[in-house]
């Protein structure tokens, strides 16, 4: 979205916009669960500090004096203030103190994130809300080991997908990757839903922007940008579902058909989350299989999301691009292909 990173932490990427940005944000943000709006960051090894480290930041410029303040999330490691109620207590305090709150709340809610890690806090208020932005709605039902949509979303960005190119999942169970790239193609928005900053005051000039903003992006018309395949003739259907749920069934296509029967496919990109043992027993008899991919999808990019690191030497062939992150708590690797 053209903004700079300033610095990326564990779960947290950092980067400077101002409080306009936040509607857009919200709306066309793909892999991010929600955007935080950081208000300070201090060390505090005495609740004294806490209090006064939270007191020093500017609160009353964005929360005003009949909000209800919501901690979400205390999240301490490694410092010495350990207790969370504790520290939520004294967080909501100074904040209450700092914009001279009344005894008459308006019913305003403003969700706060708190983390304390080597001493250091810091405070971050939740513009998303309590449904994260991963929660697009459209997947009411899941394969045994589901991909979460933020995730799928992010391994096509990083895959540099043509979108003039078919995307390809031979794995593709309840449907989310094929799905994400549809509505990545057609430029459909998270503009559903509604985000807590939509209800503060300090945004109350924006809301007409941000109507309009979600109203002009109109659904770009294509013919079919993906396709997935399942050997199991339930999760086809529940793709199929999901893509209904999602607006994009006329975009996708989903076919019952084992890995081995599929035909061959020529310049296409292919991305995918084969199953694996460590998240679906028994399956990883069936890894060497993968090598299959080579031969049947010729000049492709070939993109496999997997926990195996040697997974290059399975295949035979070395990868342009190896990440590494976590995937549900395990360590996953994601290799890319180029064609040959």
């Amino acid at each position: 979205m053209g903004f700079k990173i300033s610095k990326v932490t564990a779960g947290h990427v950092h980067f400077l916009s101002q409080l306009s940005d936040i509607p857009k944000l919200n709306l066309m943000l793909r892999s991010a669960e929600r955007v935080l709006i950081q208000m300070a960051e201090f060390e505090a090894k005495t609740f004294d500090e806490l209090f006064e480290g939270t007191f020093s930041a500017h609160w009353q410029d964005l929360i005003h004096n009949r909000a209800t303040l919501l901690i979400e999330k205390v999240k301490v490691r490694n410092s010495k203030l350990s207790a969370t109620g504790a520290v939520a207590s004294v967080v909501k305090k100074a904040i209450y103190e700092k914009i001279g709150s009344k005894n008459e709340p308006d019913g305003t809610i403003y969700p706060l994130y708190v983390y304390l890690k080597n001493d250091v806090v810091s405070l971050l208020l939740d513009t998303t809300g309590p449904t994260a932005l991963s929660k697009r709605g459209y997947r009411l039902k899941a394969s045994a080991a589901p991909l979460r949509e933020t995730i799928a979303a992010g391994l096509i960005i990083v895959s540099n997908w043509d979108e003039q190119k078919l995307l390809v999942d031979p794995f593709c169970g309840s449907g989310t990757i094929c799905i994400e790239a549809a509505r990545m193609a057609l430029g459909i928005l998270n503009d559903k839903r509604t985000f807590a900053f939509q209800s503060w005051p300090i945004f109350a000039d924006m809301k007409a922007k941000f109507h309009t903003f979600g109203g002009m992006r109109e659904k770009k018309k294509m013919k079919k940008v993906a396709i997935g395949f399942d050997r199991d003739p339930s999760m086809v259907r529940i793709a199929r579902e999901n893509a209904m749920r999602a607006e994009i069934i006329n975009n996708v296509e989903f076919d019952c058909k084992s890995f081995e029967e599929l035909r061959k496919f020529d310049s296409v990109h292919v991305i995918t989350n084969p199953p694996y043992g460590v998240r679906l027993k028994g399956v990883d008899k069936d890894l060497p299989k993968l090598a299959m991919l080579l031969d049947k999808f010729v000049h492709s990019r070939i993109c496999i999301l997997n926990p195996r690191e040697d997974l290059e030497h399975i295949l035979k062939i070395k990868a342009s691009k190896k990440l590494k992150f976590q995937n549900s708590g395990i360590w996953t690797w994601y290799y890319i292909f180029e064609p040959k």
